[in-house]
């Protein structure tokens, strides 16, 4: 099985290469640790849990911070949370495999309107990649977290180091920050000020509403948005790659205000749906 790291990795190297330009973060110049990236164990072992948190009416705000996994984020049918979480360790024996999964857990921790899911050690409650780090070094975990919180939630912050970011079918305001790797955005209502943001990734929103001013980037990687839905409307959408294509899918009506190129760089302003649309990129190109 290829790790997450080596999959993401070497689909956005392609991407960016694909511009036709030499983007100044395109090579192993990032935040990813490279030597982690390329360690080969010799043997891993796959493990499901899930989780059901109760969750009280107040919780309007839902964040988690991973080091190395997939993240999907929806709501649920009901009041509480879940968490179906899936987990590969990667190490050079069974034992160390083994030895790793009896430490790790899950928790739920509430702070005022605020809940964050986090991955713990079963015993200390300390994050389990720091105690990884200082009690099984050789070792490697990737994380793969399906999460549904009530419709309650409103307000959603997701940090990923490496791995994907899916937000699915929810509405609110969104932070959702990918060191490495891929962001997907589907069917969303942005009701609040919102960023999406990968270091090096693609981003891609299809079909989403438009009530509140969101900003899109990636330092590089390539962006995939439709404009705005019906239903849209006195938002403003800043759409920005260093490295990177643009491309926007026009299901309505539209209007290009303005379309500059110059040398490697393509700005465009479009209105939709009583959105201004604002795309740019300083090295790739931008199409409809």
């Amino acid at each position: 099985m290829r790790s997450i790291k080596t999959a993401v990795l070497t689909t956005l190297f392609i991407a960016a290469a694909m511009t036709g330009c030499t983007g100044k973060k395109a090579g192993t110049d990032n935040k990813a640790d490279t030597a982690d990236f390329i360690k080969d164990y010799k043997t891993n072992l796959f493990t499901q849990m899930d989780f059901v948190f109760d969750t009280d009416k107040s919780v309007s705000v839902f964040g988690t911070d991973i080091s190395t996994g997939n993240v999907t984020v929806a709501y649920s049918g009901d009041s509480k949370t879940g968490l179906s979480l899936e987990y590969t360790v990667y190490a050079d024996t069974d034992e160390v495999c083994q030895e790793v999964k009896g430490h790790l857990n899950a928790t739920a921790e509430v702070n005022g309107s605020r809940m964050d899911i986090k991955l713990i050690e079963d015993k200390t409650g300390e994050d389990i990649d720091e105690w990884l780090r200082k009690n099984i070094p050789d070792c490697r975990v990737e994380y793969d977290l399906y999460i549904t919180v009530p419709r309650s939630v409103s307000s959603f912050d997701v940090k990923e180091n490496t791995g994907n970011l899916n937000f699915r079918e929810l509405s609110g305001s969104f932070s959702g920050n990918v060191e490495v790797g891929n962001i997907t955005c589907t069917d969303l209502e942005f009701t609040g000020a919102s960023v999406i943001k990968c270091d090096t990734g693609n981003i891609t929103l299809t079909d989403c509403i438009y009530k509140a001013d969101v900003d899109i980037s990636s330092d590089t990687g390539n962006i995939s948005l439709s404009l705005p839905l019906t239903g849209s409307g006195d938002a403003k959408i800043n759409a920005s790659a260093d490295t990177g294509n643009i491309e926007v899918s026009a299901g309505g009506k539209y209007e290009v205000i303005s379309d500059n190129e110059k040398d490697t760089s393509h700005s465009m302003t479009i209105d939709a749906e009583g959105c201004t649309v604002a795309l740019s990129t300083e090295c790739g190109k931008i199409s409809i």
